[in-house]
């Protein structure tokens, strides 16, 4: 994002992973806009038809996704009542639409609280039946869908804001951490235990970000370098294949709904 420091700018050993990272590249891509556009796609020889949904309640507005006006219409959200708060952010479900049109496989690829998490899961099963499957060269496939959804509270900063704040704050508990594994007054283990504790705690404020911007790659950058700084090689190599992925698409928050569902559900 243009407001996000650019992650460029810092040095990250990645020697060890160049090989594997030259494996990782505009496959990711190719492969999640296969089942989210709404044509006919060809890849090699072979025509790819994504699954669609075909029946919605309301009247349509043009050029708009069926998916996103259903959810927008009949997503109903069930807060605990000892709940003194309302969350917001942007929640991402990711689910199969199998052969015969039934789904399954819901995953919370992006997570902002647990009860809007299944409101949306729930809202999205209720849509069972509805669906048309995907296609390959004409015969029915099961895909995945990922559709997004947008909780917003009108009189709460802008997402682009808040995530920027806690990337800030997430920064400055990294750099907090690398001064202190750099206190030679410090013994050895109370720096690895102080400096884990500013790593984690930064890992904390980029995963906040990430509710409001869940596709920023320069936020699973830092991740990676948080991950790399715990000794957590494989949520560091995942995350950077993570990165990959994101930086080929090129994906802003306000580009959502080019390139997936983005239904917007705004709170009281």
């Amino acid at each position: 994002m243009n407001y996000l420091l650019n992650a460029n700018q810092y040095s990250f050993n990645l020697r060890a992973m160049k090989k594997m990272l030259l494996t990782i590249g505009m496959c990711f891509f190719v492969l999640g806009l296969i089942a989210q556009e709404e044509k006919s796609i060809y890849l090699s020889d072979q025509q790819v038809v994504p699954p669609q949904f075909n029946e919605i309640e309301v009247e349509e507005v043009k050029e708009r996704s069926p998916i996103c006006c259903f959810l927008e219409n009949n997503l109903e959200i069930d807060m605990p009542a000892t709940s003194n708060y309302t969350p917001e952010g942007t929640v991402a479900i990711e689910f199969t639409v199998n052969k015969d049109g039934t789904l399954s496989n819901f995953v919370v690829v992006n997570h902002v609280d647990d009860y809007l998490n299944q409101a949306v899961i729930d809202c999205i099963k209720e849509t069972e039946g509805k669906w048309r499957p995907g296609e390959v060269n004409g015969t029915p496939s099961a895909m995945e869908k990922r559709v997004y959804v947008r909780f917003d509270i009108p009189d709460n900063p802008p997402f682009e804001e808040l995530a920027r704040q806690n990337y800030q704050y997430a920064l400055k508990r990294y750099h907090k951490g690398e001064n202190i594994q750099s206190n030679k007054m410090l013994s050895s283990k109370k720096q690895t235990r102080k400096s884990h504790r500013m790593f984690n705690r930064s890992l904390n404020q980029l995963d906040a970000a990430t509710v409001y911007m869940p596709n920023d790659a320069t936020l699973a950058f830092w991740k990676a370098k948080n991950y790399e700084k715990l000794g957590m090689h494989k949520e560091m190599i995942d995350m950077l294949e993570l990165r990959q992925t994101l930086l080929s698409m090129d994906l802003s928050e306000q580009e959502l709904d080019k390139f997936y569902d983005l239904a917007v559900i705004t709170l009281d």
